[in-house]
Order: structure tokens, then sequence, then C-alpha cells
């Protein structure tokens, strides 16, 4: 992974690494790792600032500056965590020799980092809970910090890996790469079934859907061979999950006396459709002109949080904050239907670029990322940056 960043081999390496310590989280503090690659690449930069949009730039430090305002009489620690979108912002718009396969190597750098923080996680909670309590504990915990930790803000960290799936089966061409993801994919995904998450199986369908209509539909870049390995793929899929439920309907081996003990079989007993997210969404929607400058009361009010990234900001921060943020989001909306459509970017990478996009739209709709989880929010930014930065690189 040389020159990356830097033709200077110390700031690459330098910089490689604290990208691993921020998608693994180190010591629970990966927001404040951004700073520190952002200095290394201005000085390497000889002091010039560079930004792939500065519309987008000023947007995202103007949403740090009323985030701030509005936030600091309620967490002034937290208020600060605003001002790191325009630094991720900024990583992502300075990689140095920004080529598909230099931006594909960050982005696998962040799957893998982000699942090792999922990997550690169930360690820890292994060696605390004993075989048992692992399977049917609901109490869960972070390696950093040995502290409790939502479900939500562990579950995130396999959406960068998940959104390489599709990518990583018809298009990497190194198998060693291809192997220890997928091992990595399934470590994470059976701990995250344990801890009774269902969002990254549909997430993972999705994408796999997705990318494979865009592939042969869309772009019409797909081959026989492809399309027989995503049917086989699809097939077996749907066996397993039809085998499991007919062992489990028709009770073989009595095994629902086992089953009914681990909490994903009750998840997936519910509804496939939460009524009750439903019921908070328009619950909120209601609420939201009577509480227009933050504070939480609409949470406060409804009892939990609304599983949405910008109704969980307005929430928080109020109407201003939440104004901006749609903004910004919308620009970098544009910015991957800008790569999608791009000549300049090979139609195979145009499929990892859509992966991992669908599962970074689909968890800003699905949890409360800026107060749940903040550091896939910048990370996702960073990412986004990259994208950009190919095509800005392109036409200079």
């Amino acid at each position: 992974m040389n020159n990356i960043w830097s033709d200077n081999k110390l700031i690459n390496l330098c910089i490689n690494i604290l990208i691993f310590l921020v998608g693994i989280n180190f010591l629970h503090f990966g927001q404040l790792i951004l700073p520190v690659i952002c200095f290394l690449l201005f000085v390497d930069n000889r002091l010039k600032f560079k930004v792939n949009d500065p519309k987008l730039f000023i947007g995202l430090c103007l949403f740090g500056l009323v985030f701030f305002a509005f936030t600091y009489k309620y967490n002034a620690f937290y208020s600060v965590m605003g001002f790191t979108c325009p630094m991720a912002y900024y990583i992502g718009s300075n990689m140095k020799h920004p080529s598909e396969e230099n931006i594909k190597k960050i982005v696998y750098l962040f799957a893998i980092s982000m699942s090792l923080h999922i990997i550690l996680n169930s360690i820890y909670e292994y060696i605390v809970h004993g075989h048992h309590g692992f399977f049917m504990s609901t109490t869960h915990y972070d390696f950093w910090t040995k502290e409790k930790i939502a479900n939500t803000a562990t579950a995130v960290n396999i959406d960068i890996l998940i959104g390489c799936l599709y990518y990583l089966i018809f298009h990497e061409k190194n198998n060693a790469v291809r192997i220890s993801l997928f091992v990595l994919f399934a470590a994470s995904l059976f701990y995250l079934l344990v801890i009774a998450r269902r969002t990254p199986i549909f997430m993972a369908a999705i994408v796999m859907a997705f990318s494979f209509v865009y592939e042969a539909y869309i772009l019409k870049n797909s081959t026989k061979k492809q399309r027989k390995i995503f049917t086989i793929l699809a097939c077996c899929a749907i066996a397993i999950v039809a085998l499991l439920v007919t062992i489990y309907s028709l009770n073989l081996f009595n095994c629902r006396a086992t089953w009914d003990g681990y909490h994903i079989v009750q998840k997936f007993k519910q509804k496939f459709i939460n009524d009750q997210r439903f019921e908070l969404y328009f619950g909120s929607f209601g609420l939201m002109p009577n509480y227009l400058w933050g504070g939480q009361h609409i949470s406060t009010i409804l009892g939990e949080q609304v599983h949405d990234f910008w109704i969980d900001i307005y929430d928080y921060a109020g109407i201003v904050p939440c104004f901006v943020m749609i903004v910004c989001s919308v620009m970098e909306l544009m910015v991957i239907v800008r790569c999608l459509k791009s000549n300049r970017i090979s139609n195979e990478f145009k499929t990892l670029i859509l992966g991992v996009s669908i599962c970074i739209i689909m968890q800003l709709f699905f949890e409360p990322v800026m107060t749940g989880a903040s550091l896939f929010l910048l990370i996702a930014i960073i990412i986004l940056g990259f994208f950009e930065r190919i095509i800005v690189s392109k036409e200079d």
C-alpha cells in the first residue's frame, strides 16, 4: 500500500496505520484520530489546502458550527463531534494517487478494521458471559471501554464489508483477499446474529440484488458465468432459509426448546416490518413543530430514539442543523450519482461504489447514527470523498 497518501513512505505508512485505528475505533477515540490524519496530509501537501468540492466542505463546516451551537449546553464534549465531518471530507479529498486500486485498498482496510472491532467485542463478551451466556445474554460490551454498548453501535461495523460483497465475489482477482474478507464477514455475521441483529442479512440480500440488476441490466456488463453464479447463490440462500423454517415449524430434533432461547429466533418470529418503528416515525413528525430547537424532547416523549439519521439530528440539535445536514446529504447523493454515471470509472468499480453507497444510505435511514454511531458517519464521508476524488483527479 505504498504511495497512496504520499510519496513519503513514512507518512504513507503512518496514515494507513491511523486509518486502521479509526476503523477499529481504537480505545473508542476513533473520531479524535481524524485531526492527526488531517495535520499529516496538510503538512505533506506543503500547507496547501484542497478539497473535492468547496461548497460541500463549507456545508459540513456550517453543520459542525450550528450543531455545536445548539448542543454544547447538553454535552460539551460530544457537541464538537460535528466539526469532524469536514475533517473526514478533507481526508477523503486528499488521497495523493486516487486510482481505483488504491481506493479499493483503503475501503478494504476500513472493512477489515471495522469487522475486527466486531470480533474483538465478541471475544470479550464470550470471556465475560461464558459459553451459555454468550448465546443468551441481552447485555453486550465494547472491547475497548469494557462498558455496555448498544447493538447498533456494534452492528454498523459490518456495513462497509457488506457493501463490498458483490465486488468480492465477481470482480476481486486476489483469491487470498477474497477468502480473508469472507472469513471476516462470516465471523462478524455470526456474532451479530447472536446479538439478534437481522438488518445485516437484509442489507446483504439487497446489496447483492441491486448490484446484480445494476450490472446486468443497466451497465450490461455481466457474463453468463456471473449470472449462473448469482442464480446458484440465490437458490442456496433460499434453500437454507426454507430448510431452517421447515425444521423449526415441524419441531424436528425437538429444536424449538433450544432455538426459542436465542434472541435472533425471537426477532425473526416478530413481524418482518416493525410496527413500532413506523409509530415512532409518525409520532416524531407530529411532535417536530413543537420542538424546533432540539433537546431530545421528542425521543423522551416517545420513550425511544427515532431510528433515522436526520430525525435523530433534529431531535438532538433542532431544525437548523437538521436542515444543513439534509442539504449536505443531497450533495453527497449527487456525488454517488455522478460516480455511477462517469465514463472515467470502470463498470466493475461502479459495482463497489453502488454496494457501499447502498449500505451507507440504508443505515442512515435505519439507525440514529449521529448520536448512536457517529464514527460510522465519518467513515462514510471519507469513503464517499474517495469516490468523488477519482473523478476530480481525472478532471484536473
